[in-house]
């Protein structure tokens, strides 16, 4: 049995902080829901690019997951690749510089967890 220093995450979200807790809650909501999410948060993400196309110098990003194969929509394997509002959000997302990505997902969790606390 590996020790908790020894493993080495083989998933893409298990090095994102709150990107596990995020797909964790979405899996459990309804497919309406997951459009309704999806719709606000293209919108979050759509700010932050145009944002960034506003500064003098944008940082330049492909995003780090998109560049090294990390999130394929080739695989399809999962339920969140296959589930098209979801799968939006990662495509869109995953094009947004690494510290905007974690604020996306930082606000998706804190939102998504007071939404089911009530």
């Amino acid at each position: 049995m590996q020790s908790q220093k020894e493993y080495t995450p083989k998933r893409w979200y298990d090095v994102k902080p709150y990107t596990d807790e995020v797909l964790s809650i979405l899996k459990e909501l309804s497919l309406q829901s997951h459009y309704d999410i999806a719709r606000e948060v293209l919108k979050i993400i759509e700010a932050i690019k145009i944002n960034s196309r506003e500064m003098d110098e944008p940082p330049l990003s492909l995003g780090v997951d998109r560049v090294l194969g990390l999130f394929s929509q080739n695989y399809n394997r999962r339920w969140y690749d296959r589930n098209l509002p979801i799968n939006r959000i990662f495509k869109s997302a995953s094009s947004l510089q690494d510290e905007d990505f974690q604020n996306i997902m930082q606000g998706m969790f804190t939102s998504l967890k007071e939404e089911n606390e009530q």
